[in-house]
């Protein structure tokens, strides 16, 4: 299990023997059920989170609603990043949407393998680095970019999510309406019977 999160940051930094034994000794592993939370609003954020398997939604609430900002799975990081780096409270609850297995870090544990090597600060610059620039090109798109492009960009960068995920959480991701977002997988279902 440990070895998916290995090859997550294998994309970043080449760590030697030892350092990998290292970076697995901080490492831990849980299993969740659906709707677990893992960070409520006002937490202060001390993990980080791989998914292994499953499915984890981060969301904030306006007033009675909920906005999902981002639907992570298998393969991806989530954290209530904001509050990981900075030390405020979160602004956002952490909660799964399926049985999930996730590997997980704590600050502390990152800190430690900051001080003993700077391979590992290198992986957390460049892990940061990512975050950083998928949330602005998530932020501009959903800015700049009309609906319709929105939805076709999910549909195209994560396929899976439309099986997965309730559409009331798909529309909110994309900020649109959940009925245009019925509209548009309805057309794209017609588009795909008749090429």
């Amino acid at each position: 299990m440990a070895e998916d999160a290995y090859s997550y940051i294998s994309r970043f930094v080449t760590l030697t023997d030892e350092e990998r034994k290292l970076f697995h000794q901080h490492l831990q592993i849980m299993t969740c059920s659906p709707k677990q939370v893992l960070t409520r609003v006002g937490d202060m954020e001390q993990h980080v989170y791989f998914i292994q398997k499953g499915l984890v939604r981060k969301y904030f609430l306006k007033g009675r609603e909920e906005v999902t900002v981002q639907l992570s799975s298998e393969g991806d990081l989530v954290s209530s990043s904001v509050s990981f780096l900075s030390g405020v409270p979160s602004d956002f609850v952490l909660e799964t949407m399926e049985p999930s297995t996730l590997a997980f870090m704590t600050k502390s544990s990152l800190e430690s393998l900051f001080q003993n090597s700077t391979n590992f600060e290198i992986m957390g610059r460049l892990i940061t680095l990512e975050w950083m620039l998928y949330k602005e090109r998530w932020d501009i798109s959903r800015m700049i970019k009309p609906p319709k492009e929105r939805f076709t960009m999910l549909c195209q960068e994560k396929p899976g999510l439309m099986n997965r995920v309730p559409q009331k959480y798909l529309a909110s991701l994309l900020d649109i309406e959940p009925e245009t977002f019925s509209r548009y997988k309805k057309q794209v279902a017609v588009e795909s019977e008749n090429p």
